[in-house]
């Protein structure tokens, strides 16, 4: 308080910008990945994110079991490229999974919820599989909050729990 028995606002202010600014710095990764997939499903419809999860799931046996990957080299770039190769074939294939999808769309906060769990979901799957490491610097909050076992698990059962409770109207 000043002399006058204001409340310090400015202070106030500052602690929670830093605070925001922190958490965003902290999770980066995982606000743009968020991000990404909200455009995509305000792009292509809120429906297009089960198939989108579908290809996601259907991506990890295909890049693990791919018997020709020592034929592409140790370029980071490529092996993740091969792996969003795998999940754009999934989401074409499974593209039939949007009318499980209510068709009068989610919503807005369903939306936002659903592409929220699906890059948690990618970003574990991108910690734990793919060399994810060797292009971008995570922070240490993210790693905590992704990169053990425990959490694996539960990042990879997260999509299902969200389709089932958030994507059905």
């Amino acid at each position: 308080m000043d002399p006058l028995g204001l409340p310090a606002v400015s202070a106030s202010f500052t602690d929670v910008t830093h605070t925001l600014l922190s958490f965003g710095t902290d999770f980066f990764a995982f606000i743009v990945l968020a991000a990404l997939i909200a455009l995509f499903a305000v792009t292509f419809g809120s429906d297009r994110l089960m198939p989108l999860t579908a290809g996601i799931y259907a991506g990890i046996p295909l890049y693990t079991a791919f018997p020709y990957r020592e034929m592409l080299g140790d370029n980071p770039y490529v092996v993740i490229g091969l792996y969003l190769f795998f999940v754009i074939i999934g989401l074409v294939a499974f593209s039939g999974l949007a009318s499980f999808l209510s068709s009068t769309g989610l919503g807005f906060v369903r939306t936002v919820a659903l592409s929220i769990v699906i890059a948690g979901f990618l970003l574990a799957v991108a910690i734990h599989i793919l060399p994810a490491q060797e292009v971008y610097a995570f922070s240490e909050p993210t790693k905590a909050l992704f990169a053990s076992p425990v959490a694996y698990f539960w990042w990879l059962v997260a999509p299902l729990a969200g389709v089932f409770f958030l994507g059905r109207g």
